[in-house]
C-alpha cells in the first residue's frame, strides 16, 4: 500500500510547471486552496442562519422567519460572492487553454461583481428602510452588516482586475501557469449534479470538523461518537479534495492507471471512517441528538441523523463510481 501511494504522488506522474511558469502557479494553487477554506466558512454561516429560518418557521413563527430571512440576505449571498471567486481561481488553477480559460474566468468575475454589487445595494435599501438599525447592530457579527459590504467590495474588485487583466492581454495568452487538461469529456447532466453536491458537502464536512473542535463537548461520555462525526466529516472535505488537487492536475495519459488507484485508497479510508462511525453509533445511540446537534447547520435533521449520513456516504459513493469507472475504461481499452 505505501508503494503504491509513492508512485501514486511521484512528480513525474502530474502536470509540473515549467520554471517560467512556476511562481504562476503556486499562485492559482495557494489563492485555491486559501478561497476553499473561506468557500467553506461562508457556506457554513449561510447554512446556520438558514437553520435559523427554518426552525422559526417550524416552531410556528413565520413572521420572525421572514424578517431574520430578509436580514440574512448579505451572510447568503457572501456565499455566492465568494464562490464566484474560488471558480475564478479554479479557472487559473485548471488553464484548460487561453480561450476556456479567458471564457470561464470571465463569466464568473461578471457574476462575482454582480453579486457584490446586490450585496450592496440591498443593505443600503434596508438601511434606509429601518430593516437594519445601524451599519453595524451586530448578529450574526458585531460588525454586521457593514462587514459584509466592506467582503463584497474585496470581491468586487478582485473581479475588476480578472475583467481589466483579460482586457490588457486580449488576443494573446496572459496566464503562464502549468495546463492541466480537461478530467473528462462532456459530462451528463446527474454527473455534474452529483460532483456540485459532492462539493457542498465537502465545504460542509470541512466546517463541520473545524467548528466540532470547539463547540462540541467532549466531557458527557460520548468521544467516541464525536471523533466518528469530526472523522467522517474530515473524510468528505478530503475525498473531493484528493480528485480535485490530484487527480485534476494527472497528465492525462497517466490518469487511466492512476484513476483504480486514487479510488482504491480513497475507498479504504472512506470503509474506515464508516466503520468507525456506525460502531460509536452503536455504543451511542442518542449521539445525534446529543452531539450531533451542535455539528449540524439545520438543527431540526439532529434527530434522524441526516447530516452525518450524508458525510459517511458520500465519498463511499464517490470511490465506488471512480472505481466502477476506472474498470469500465479498462474493458474498452
Amino acid at each position: 500500500m505505501g508503494e503504491m501511494v509513492m508512485k501514486m504522488f511521484d512528480r513525474d506522474n502530474f502536470v509540473c510547471p515549467s520554471s517560467g511558469s512556476r511562481k504562476a502557479g503556486l499562485v492559482s494553487f495557494a489563492c485555491l486552496v486559501f478561497l476553499y477554506v473561506i468557500t467553506a466558512f461562508t457556506f457554513m454561516n449561510a447554512l446556520y442562519c438558514f437553520s435559523d429560518c427554518v426552525g422559526s418557521t417550524v416552531s410556528g413563527s413565520a413572521d420572525i422567519a421572514l424578517r431574520d430571512a430578509m436580514r440574512s440576505v448579505p451572510v447568503f449571498l457572501s456565499f455566492g460572492v465568494t464562490l464566484g471567486g474560488l471558480m475564478i481561481c479554479q479557472a487559473f488553477f485548471r488553464n484548460e487553454s487561453p480561450d476556456i480559460l479567458a471564457k470561464k474566468a470571465k463569466k464568473h468575475a461578471v457574476i462575482t461583481v454582480a453579486i457584490g454589487a446586490f450585496v450592496i445595494l440591498y443593505t443600503v435599501a434596508m438601511r434606509i428602510a429601518g430593516r437594519y438599525l445601524s451599519l453595524t447592530e451586530g448578529a450574526p457579527s458585531p460588525f454586521y452588516p457593514l462587514d459584509a459590504v466592506l467582503y463584497a467590495l474585496l470581491f468586487i474588485a478582485g473581479g475588476v482586475c480578472v475583467l481589466l487583466y483579460f482586457k490588457k492581454y486580449a488576443g494573446s495568452k496572459p496566464f503562464n501557469g502549468p495546463s492541466r487538461p480537461l478530467a473528462r469529456g462532456k459530462a451528463g447532466f446527474f454527473r455534474n449534479l452529483f460532483v456540485t453536491l459532492w462539493f457542498l458537502f465537502g465545504l460542509y464536512g470541512f466546517c463541520g470538523f473545524f467548528y466540532s473542535i470547539f463547540i462540541v463537548d467532549f466531557s458527557h461520555g460520548y468521544l467516541p461518537y464525536t471523533l466518528a462525526s469530526m472523522f467522517a466529516s474530515l473524510v468528505t472535505f478530503l475525498s473531493f479534495a484528493v480528485w480535485e488537487l490530484c487527480y485534476n492536475s494527472l497528465k492525462p495519459e497517466k490518469r487511466g492507471a492512476a484513476m483504480p488507484k486514487i479510488s482504491l485508497v480513497c475507498l479504504g479510508v472512506s470503509v474506515m471512517s464508516a466503520v468507525f462511525y456506525f460502531v460509536a453509533l452503536k455504543f451511542n445511540l442518542d449521539g445525534p441528538s446529543n452531539v450531533g446537534f451542535g455539528l449540524l447547520p439545520v438543527a431540526f435533521s439532529a434527530s434522524v441523523n441526516f447530516a452525518t449520513m450524508i458525510s459517511v456516504f458520500t465519498p463511499l459513493i464517490a470511490s465506488v463510481a471512480g472505481l466502477l469507472r476506472s474498470l469500465s475504461l479498462k474493458k474498452r481499452g
